[in-house]
């Protein structure tokens, strides 16, 4: 596949293994192969970067790009923001109003974020805990959303043995064009601004490296990734995933580092 010029892969349950861990060794060999046939790897994930960056710790100066929060902030291989898109403050407050009306509360927890801070209504402070709270460099409390000063790119919501998909359909109901609402790949779901996804993001970010989306490859597995899927030119699904459509086969699941071992083959192709 000598066309491809960018290579775009998701994390969770794709990129990295169930216990959040990948082949650093096997990592740098396809790094290293990327740079000498000049194609640049794009992280292309519904999380915010300082998660990204507690998961990547050791590969933070290699040159990666980024589609983060499932499209609404873009970063260059030199770390230029090119893109972001946030939820504006009547938007917030239609999501509070959502969450405190539907009958069944996230149990799970429910995170207002920026990049790098986790904002919290007070009442789900007890749900926060260590394992979540890692992924932050700040957790703030708050009452109501307009106690927030930040731009707040994502709402995220979890559940415990729920159907998500009432959800979304009040969401869908109630919040209407203004929002885009999709699985995060963690297991929780995503109210992001709307007309946001990660095939957004990752044109925003081909175009501003003169690439057609016809020459990306690009790895997932989730619903969260199916719009990107759909818009580049070799897609490659996750045997593990739980959606289908025209995509190509990777070599192994995320827990054998499929996606590492199939961009060697693709490459040396």
């Amino acid at each position: 596949m000598t066309n491809i010029q960018l290579i775009a892969t998701d994390l969770d349950g794709t990129f990295l293994s169930s216990d959040k861990s990948f082949d650093k060794a096997l990592f740098r060999t396809v790094l290293k192969t990327l740079a000498r046939n000049k194609i640049q790897l794009v992280i292309a994930t519904g999380v915010h970067q300082e998660r990204i960056n507690r998961l990547l710790s050791d590969f933070l100066d290699v040159g990666l790009s980024y589609v983060t929060n499932n499209g609404a902030r873009v970063t260059t291989s030199e770390g230029k923001i090119i893109f972001e898109k946030t939820l504006p403050l009547d938007t917030l407050k239609a999501v509070q109003k959502l969450l405190a009306t539907f009958p069944v509360k996230p149990s799970r927890g429910l995170v207002y974020s920026t990049d790098d801070t986790a904002y919290v209504p007070r009442e789900y402070v007890d749900v926060m805990t260590a394992a979540r709270r890692q992924y932050f460099k700040k957790v703030i409390l708050f009452d109501d959303v307009s106690e927030i000063n930040a731009p707040i790119f994502k709402v995220t919501m979890n559940w415990h043995n729920f159907d998500e998909t009432k959800f979304y359909d009040a969401a869908r109901q109630q919040l209407g064009q203004h929002v885009h609402v999709t699985e995060t790949g963690t297991g929780a779901v995503d109210i992001v601004p709307a007309g946001i996804n990660k095939a957004v993001g990752l044109k925003i970010l081909a175009d501003d490296m003169g690439i057609s989306m016809a020459n990306i490859a690009a790895f997932g597995d989730g619903a969260n990734d199916l719009e990107m899927l759909l818009a580049v030119g070799h897609p490659f699904l996750m045997p593990t995933a739980h959606i289908t459509g025209p995509f190509e086969s990777v070599m192994a699941d995320n827990d054998h580092a499929g996606v590492l071992k199939t961009i060697l083959k693709m490459i040396d192709n």
